[in-house]
């Protein structure tokens, strides 16, 4: 069968992978109470290897096993729709290969039409109303056919990878957390939740470029071999640590247990580094914290849900009981919690509950799978408790505050939490991918979801922040949750939780301008507000311990606080001339808001300070209370700034301004603020709105050359040379770079131990070089015959960058160059010069016939001659050498850099209520463009992005002019021109457009 598929043609591919799937199909079903069902785990769906044994991606192999499971197991099968998939899988898949798009005729919710264009062939598919998974599946094969015929070979792309983004780009209409995991992500997820690896015991972090220890983990061989926090780890068994991210850091240390790891330690004490061997063993983080506070109050703080949690945790009652003599009450802190082992929170749960349920698991079609209850065996005293929860507290941290609040066991206090109520499988599939899919929904005692709502805490508490007469009293919507994701799960069938009974507002300590501490212990304990405000509540109500009793009890104490906090935050505020005193407001009121800025025409350059003014007027006939006014704006530096006026008599104005520092990098933008006025409940009158125009600056940008210069001299490597990598910046810029960092990151392992990898140049003036020299030394022979290197040249103000992966020959030892004089007459040209004597090293530049090169050195076939900035090497028999002769260098046409293209956007307009803007662009390179493309991003809110891609054009020149209508969404675009050489280099440049 499988020589009869590879024989057949390819008018037939079709036909063959609908009887792979229906074989499939016919083979994998079978029959249970809910229906058909299909058995992944001795089934095939398709052949994955097409002609000359290429993967075949429109066979869809993964993607089809991926709709069975769908189909059997999501949550919500209503949610599963087709032709949205489909959609979303060809939008995913156009932003993974540049050649391709795909244009949506008639919009993307309801398209009559799909048009796929690769590399300018252009095939339109009829788009009907899809019936099944299966009609989608068909359709998107005969599409991913078509690419696969007309995509010109490129190394770089992996149609696997390209599978694995269209099955993610469907899997995004479902839910936030459906998934399908690639080999390498899904590899990694199970070396972190093993638990079968060995560690060291220390906390790293990055800091000023070096890799440091920021604490060491207590009872640990990091901490038994005495290494300390703020060590610079310098070396890890051989190789160098300059420019090593943390995975890879963390990925070198850890290993089997029982095994030695070497790494060299730099402490300020010490002249040099020292060695220290340290043997990995299994690290039991711990998840649980705790800690003594005033009135024999307990605190627990439980990080995170796992294998050994809920253990730690009565270890931890006992010792806090034993430290205290006893214990009144307990804090239990969850803010920040992400969740974990649903096991492990259901134990937790039941360690303060002795009846009843905990949490019930409800999947397809709202049956309900299983229910959770709690038992008495083991359960605490009936002491106070308040737990602690924020918006970071999701998922198992929300079962077991929303089990303790709705058994009346605990006062819930913070902020409503994240709202993660759902619960992923993972199905692994034959190609090391696995996906995770929502197959059900947590419901909490009393039937109640918590999904995209999360718990509501009974009692609110409100950081309020004044400083410099910027304010932050008000709960932000900028606060991202479960339910601003987009795509989220509801439980239409549950009903949600009440919100809190009341809000504490309380002052926050805003550290000034440097007194941020540097470097801060992640174990140490800080007694926060809410730390203090929790053991006051418990330490206020004695042995009261009923949820509804305890908010009856605590009604004096939170009077107190609230009033205590409130006048702390008046008297900052009467500082600031508002009267902020508390008064009766009338359900409408007649506010006139007045807006203004400091800069002419209301127009900022980048890197300057505005001041932006509210005046608001009372023109009623009643005093206002509390008065204020927030900003809005897609801008998220303009965004959610207030305005307080406070206390407004009737005639009377009040003025409140704000000042904003706009980033150097901003990019051109027309910006709307809008303004809203509100008292402590109601809004008054309509929004008010503000342009605001920013002025980008002109920005540097960056080529590079580069020389190997090597003890040898021939800029091939051999084992043991030491070698200086001198690169040669060069800003082609527009403005100067004023820090501008240059890095060199060993790709190649062991074989390279890199001695300088990191160089700042302070100055880098528009139309300049400057010289950043990086040394290392080759210590092993390379598995391949080069070793590679990453070269990324970064500015630190404006974030401009460039990086590029280059390859530098190994060779066997080779005589050393000799030094040689005269003349190298190129005999035809274009000839090329390269950085090193072989053909195998990067190109240096282009010499043209009877170009004139002074040469410096030779060896055997090749000549070495001098281009002023950096040598290169030429083959002996495309010159006639003349070692009497003299000349100056001539007829070097192009001397090769490594540069992005450069694109100029000019916009008709950056304002409009049209649908549609006309853009004109040049793109310049000084080798050959490539190919560009447009591509269009509106962001809508926190986590919802509309996307639109346009022409893709392939170029084959040094100049490419634009003239193009691009279609815009509501809102602001940013409108980028995405465009590549022929050398590997991509650059993109943005424009802001808003569509009012």
């Amino acid at each position: 069968m499988e020589k009869l598929m590879g024989n057949l043609k390819r008018h037939g591919r079709f036909i063959v992978a609908f009887l792979s799937l229906a074989i499939a199909f016919v083979l994998s079903v079978q029959f249970s109470d809910r229906g058909v069902q299909f058995d992944l785990k001795n089934s095939e769906v398709s052949a994955s290897e097409g002609k000359d044994g290429e993967y075949d991606l429109s066979a869809l192999k993964i993607l089809n096993r991926v709709l069975l499971r769908i189909k059997d197991n999501y949550v919500e099968p209503e949610r599963v729709d087709p032709n949205k998939m489909l959609i979303a899988a060809l939008d995913e898949v156009q932003n993974s290969i540049t050649e391709l798009v795909v244009t949506f005729v008639g919009g993307k919710e309801n398209p009559s039409a799909i048009k796929v264009h690769v590399n300018g062939s252009t095939k339109s598919f009829k788009v009907k109303e899809l019936e099944s998974l299966w009609e989608m599946s068909f359709r998107l094969q005969k599409m991913f056919r078509f690419v696969e015929e007309h995509l010109q070979e490129d190394p770089d792309l992996d149609f696997r990878e390209i599978e694995y983004a269209a099955i993610n780009g469907m899997l995004t209409t479902l839910d936030p957390h459906s998934t399908l995991l690639p080999p390498r992500h899904y590899e990694e997820m199970q070396t972190q939740t093993g638990g079968k690896f060995g560690g060291l015991g220390i906390v790293i972090s990055i800091r000023d470029g070096e890799l440091t220890v920021m604490s060491p983990i207590p009872d640990t061989p990091a901490a038994k071999q005495g290494i300390k926090a703020k060590d610079k780890i310098v070396r890890i068994g051989e190789e160098s640590t300059i420019n090593m991210n943390l995975n890879e850091a963390v990925s070198m240390m850890r290993g089997e247990p029982g095994t030695a790891v070497d790494i060299w330690i730099k402490r300020k004490a010490w002249s040099e580094p020292r060695k220290f061997t340290v043997t990995r063993a299994i690290i039991n983080i711990e998840s649980v914290d705790s800690q003594a506070l005033g009135d024999k109050v307990g605190y627990i703080r439980i990080k995170n849900f796992q294998a050994n949690t809920h253990s730690d945790l009565v270890k931890h009652l006992k010792k806090l009981k034993k430290k205290m003599g006893g214990m009144q009450g307990l804090v239990l802190d969850l803010r920040d919690n992400p969740g974990g082992l649903l096991d492990q929170a259901i134990k937790v749960s039941d360690a303060f509950l002795d009846q009843g349920a905990i949490v019930s698991t409800v999947g397809v079609g709202n049956k309900m799978r299983d229910k959770k209850v709690a038992t008495k065996s083991g359960t605490e005293p009936k002491y106070p408790i308040v737990v602690l929860v924020n918006a970071g507290s999701a998922s198992a941290s929300e079962i077991v505050s929303g089990a303790l609040q709705n058994h009346d066991r605990a006062l819930v206090v913070g902020d409503t939490t994240f709202g993660k109520g759902s619960v992923q499988v993972l199905y692994e599939f034959n190609d090391n991918s696995a996906l995770k899919l929502t197959v059900a929904q947590y419901l909490t005692p009393g039937d109640i979801s918590i999904q995209g709502k999360g718990i509501a805490p009974d009692l609110r508490l409100v950081p309020v922040a004044l400083a410099d007469g910027e304010a932050d009293m008000f709960l932000s919507n900028n606060i991202l949750r479960e339910s601003d994701l987009e795509s989220h799960l509801s439980n239409a069938a549950a009903h949600a939780a009440g919100d809190g009974v009341g809000f504490v507002r309380f002052l926050e300590d805003v550290p000034a301008d440097g007194e941020e501490e540097e470097f801060e212990d992640p174990n140490a304990f800080k007694e926060d507000f809410e730390i203090k405000f929790g053991q006051q509540l418990v330490a206020a109500v004695g042995k009261t311990w009923k949820r509804q009793a305890l908010l009856e009890k605590l009604q004096p104490e939170l009077g107190k606080i609230s009033e205590r906090e409130m006048k702390e935050i008046q008297k900052k505020l009467s500082t600031l001339d508002v009267d902020w005193s508390e008064g009766e407001n009338p359900e409408t009121a007649n506010v006139d808001l007045e807006v203004t800025t400091s800069v002419d025409k209301d127009t900022v350059k980048a890197g300057e300070k505005v001041k932006i003014t509210a005046k608001a007027t009372n023109k009623g006939k009643k005093t206002l209370h509390r008065l204020k006014a927030i900003s809005s704006s897609d801008n998220p530096v303009l965004d959610d700034k207030e305005f307080l006026f406070g206390k407004l008599a009737p005639g009377a104005s009040k003025e409140w301004t704000v000042e904003v520092e706009l980033p150097k990098d901003a990019m051109s933008r027309h910006d709307l603020l809008e303004f809203q006025v509100s008292g402590p409940e109601d809004k008054f009158g309509d929004t008010v709105k503000k342009p605001l125009r920013i002025v980008g600056l002109d920005r540097p940008q960056f080529a590079f050359a580069y020389e190997v210069v090597d003890a040898s001299g021939d800029g091939v490597l051999q084992k043991d040379e030491k070698v200086t990598f001198r690169t040669i910046v060069k800003n082609v810029g527009q403005a100067d770079s004023n820090e501008t960092m240059v890095y060199l990151k060993n790709l190649a392992g062991e074989a390279v131990y890199l001695d300088k990898g990191r160089v700042k140049i302070d100055k880098i003036e528009k139309g300049t070089e400057e010289v950043a020299e990086f040394e290392f030394h080759l210590k092993e022979i390379p598995e391949n015959d080069y070793i590679e290197l990453e070269i990324d040249v970064f500015d630190n103000v404006f974030r401009d960058f460039v990086h590029k992966k280059i390859k530098v020959p190994f060779a066997a030892s080779k005589d050393k160059v000799a030094d040689a004089k005269g003349v190298a007459k190129v005999k035809s040209g274009p000839a090329k010069l390269f950085l090193g004597a072989t053909t195998k090293a990067d190109v240096a530049a282009m010499a043209d016939k009877d170009a004139t090169l002074p040469v410096v050195g030779k060896l055997d076939d090749w000549v070495k001659v001098d281009l002023g900035r950096r040598k290169a090497w030429i083959q002996k028999s495309l010159v006639d050498y003349d070692s009497g002769a003299t000349a100056e260098l001539s007829g070097v046409t192009r001397r090769n850099n490594f540069q992005s293209p450069q694109v100029e956007l000019n916009p008709s307009t950056m304002m409009t209520s049209k649908d549609s803007v006309s853009l004109e662009a040049v793109v310049e390179d000084d080798s050959s463009i490539k190919d560009y493309y447009i591509f269009v991003v509106n962001r809508q809110d926190a986590t919802s992005i509309n996307t639109r891609k346009l022409e893709y054009t392939k170029v084959d020149g040094q100049k490419a002019e634009i003239a193009s209508k691009i279609p815009l969404f509501k809102g602001m675009n940013r409108v980028s021109i995405i465009a590549r050489d022929e050398d590997g280099m991509q650059t993109s440049q943005d424009t802001y457009i808003y569509r009012n």
